[in-house]
């Protein structure tokens, strides 16, 4: 009995934390997409945005159902639902390839549309939801693949949400520090910072899951910044993009 005392306080961290956080990041998404999307009836939308095809709808409705059911993941946990758990993860199987396909071909759309954030210019911005899509897999992938091991799993998925996070805090009014590189990945990593410290909170060090989850993510967002200017992305980025056309 002694030996399982010190384990509740950190049990409960860990409901409290993963649960908080993921309610946290639904409510920056709403509030990220309200314009362009989600109130865009009500709110003004922003200036040049094309008016939503049938394929921006399919992708709001899987990422949208995505986060819903990453919020839903979160709280059975916290209310000791692992059964209930463990039957949902079941649709994260099926919805995954269907969000990549269609993360891919709204990446390459949305620079017709203009959807990207503001000020910056849509075959740039086109590193960020194209080059996200092989870092979410792998993240889910991992995540999928140690379900069994819940601190990895819970773990890798919350990485996974991390970027997730980029277009929607991207697309905020933000004053001007804090608009380009800065909105799109050093605020929404802020999660990132709140896990390593969770880490070494709960468990005197950064869990392996974090460490290398945390390091594909954040050199992903680095290869990103240095070449979505460059000639080589933008002419790329121009021929990917006129497949859609």
């Amino acid at each position: 009995m002694a030996t399982l005392a010190p384990r509740r306080p950190v049990a409960h961290a860990d409901r409290w934390f993963f649960s908080s956080t993921a309610l946290l990041m639904l409510a920056l998404v709403f509030v990220g997409f309200a314009p362009s999307y989600y109130l865009s009836g009500i709110v003004g939308p922003p200036p040049g945005l094309k008016p939503a095809t049938t394929l921006v709808h399919i992708h709001a409705f899987l990422f949208s159902g995505w986060m819903l059911l990453f919020v839903l993941q979160t709280q059975l946990v916290a209310w000791r639902r692992t059964d209930l758990h463990r039957m949902l993860g079941t649709i994260g199987f099926v919805m995954l390839p269907a969000m990549i396909l269609i993360a891919a071909l709204s990446a390459l759309y949305g620079v017709h549309r203009g959807s990207g954030p503001p000020m910056i210019p849509p075959l740039t911005f086109l590193a960020v939801p194209l080059l996200d899509i092989p870092v979410f897999a792998l993240l889910i992938g991992g995540a999928l693949a140690n379900r069994r091991i819940p601190q990895t799993h819970k773990r890798l998925m919350f990485i996974a949400m991390i970027g997730m996070m980029s277009p929607a805090i991207g697309r905020m009014p933000l004053p001007p520090p804090f608009v380009g590189p800065v909105a799109i990945f050093a605020l929404p990593d802020v999660f990132l910072l709140a896990l390593v410290l969770f880490d070494l909170m709960t468990l005197g060090r950064v869990h392996r899951a974090t460490l290398w989850g945390g390091l594909l993510l954040v050199s992903s967002q680095i290869l990103r910044v240095l070449i979505w200017e460059t000639e080589s992305w933008l002419a790329f980025a121009r021929w990917a993009s006129g497949l859609v056309a």
